[in-house]
């Protein structure tokens, strides 16, 4: 019964050993195993000087079992993990600052130059110079016709004309910018612009009256680094008090960023 009882301790104090193996490092189970071992071995020099045959053999059976729990464990702690393929470094894409105009305000503006025939005065029409702030379609009037978001924008500006039938005149002027779908001119990129003006100074040293215009443009780059000109042909109306210049109009537009 006795011989039982230490076996059963044995086998315990090995579970203990063994439920603990996954918690150390290899370093810290082999000191463990060799400890263990040592008590072994002096068990067993003792059991063969009082020459206990069954203990002896338990003893040597246990210090067996032991080794081979050890060597097993040993190969899986040893095991070499799976080589893990490099990652490529994520590309950085980085992004041009976009630009905040010849005086760093970001203000869209527009500058135009224009002419009226009228067919009267020695210029045969009237020229002249408009320059505007463009402004987003703070209205959201885009999405509501049907248009992309930035299709509209709004233009406020003044100017002066001057020309067929002896015209000069400071518009103040209020319009719109209309960009017309791709697909709807062959892939050109058009648009539609008006808007309506009144002359704050002029003839006679006084406001004149109320006129417009309405013009249809398409934008190109003539690569001289100042991005799209606009292109544009319409009718123009401007009033003066007492001189009129009305008639087919043309414009070239260039936004500048200010």
């Amino acid at each position: 019964m006795k011989k039982v009882i230490i076996f059963f301790v044995v086998m315990a104090f090995m579970a203990s050993v063994a439920s603990v193996a996954f918690g150390r490092t290899i370093d810290e189970e082999k000191q463990a195993v060799r400890d263990y071992l040592k008590v072994i071995d002096v068990k067993i020099v003792k059991a063969r000087n009082a020459k206990q045959t069954v203990k002896l053999s338990i003893l040597k059976a246990d210090k067996a079992a032991t080794l081979a729990r050890w060597n097993k464990l040993k190969a899986s702690l040893e095991v070499a993990p799976p080589p893990v393929a490099p990652v490529p470094p994520a590309s950085v894409v980085v992004k041009p600052a976009a630009s905040a105009g010849l005086f760093g305000m970001g203000l869209n503006t527009s500058l135009s130059g224009l002419y009226i025939s009228t067919g009267k005065g020695s210029l045969s029409g009237s020229i002249g110079a408009m320059g505007n702030l463009v402004l987003d379609d703070f209205i959201g009037l885009g999405p509501m016709v049907g248009l992309s978001a930035n299709a509209v924008k709004f233009k406020v500006g003044t100017g002066y004309v001057m020309g067929g039938g002896g015209l000069k005149a400071v518009p103040v002027y209020g319009g719109g910018i209309i960009s017309l779908p791709a697909e709807w001119m062959g892939g050109l990129d058009s648009y539609l612009t008006g808007g309506l003006n009144y002359v704050a100074y002029g003839n006679g040293q006084t406001s004149g009256k109320l006129g417009g215009d309405v013009y249809f443009g398409i934008n190109a780059d003539l690569g001289l680094g100042l991005g799209k000109t606009g292109f544009e042909i319409g009718y123009n109306v401007v009033r003066s008090n007492t001189v009129t210049s009305k008639g087919i109009s043309l414009s070239v537009c260039q936004p500048i960023v200010l």
